[in-house]
């Protein structure tokens, strides 16, 4: 069955400006084109094939990634990915220590808002 590019935009949960732009980018491209009309069609294996294209996305595959990989996600693709995820999950638990100890230390009036140290300097140069 095909859908028009409203139809399908309703049923999938995703706004008609995506869709296009996931056709203007070569993401997920319509199944059909009315050429009289200008018209979008797309099919049940779309459906599918965007549920697969969110997911990888909500995943933290970029859109150019999805595009990239379309039709080979091997698991050698998903490990890189995870070892990705990893090392950013590691700069943000080093970005949110950081931010505990300022919070700590400014409660404690041991630091001055305008980046002037009252203590401690080696400590907070430790955590940069």
């Amino acid at each position: 069955m095909l859908y028009k590019i409203g139809e399908f935009a309703k049923l999938t949960n995703i706004p008609v400006k995506t869709l296009r732009y996931y056709d203007e980018i070569n993401l997920l491209k319509p199944e059909e084109i009315d050429l009289f009309s200008g018209y979008r069609y797309y099919s049940d294996k779309q459906k599918e094939d965007l549920e697969i294209i969110l997911a990888l996305k909500e995943a933290g595959f970029s859109l150019e990634e999805i595009k990239k990989n379309k039709d080979n996600y091997s698991d050698e693709i998903m490990l890189l990915k995870k070892e990705t995820l990893l090392r950013e999950q590691e700069r943000l638990d080093e970005r949110i220590k950081k931010l505990d100890y300022l919070r700590n230390h400014i409660r404690d009036k041991k630091i001055i808002l305008n980046g002037n140290i009252k203590e401690e300097p080696r400590k907070l140069e430790r955590l940069r």
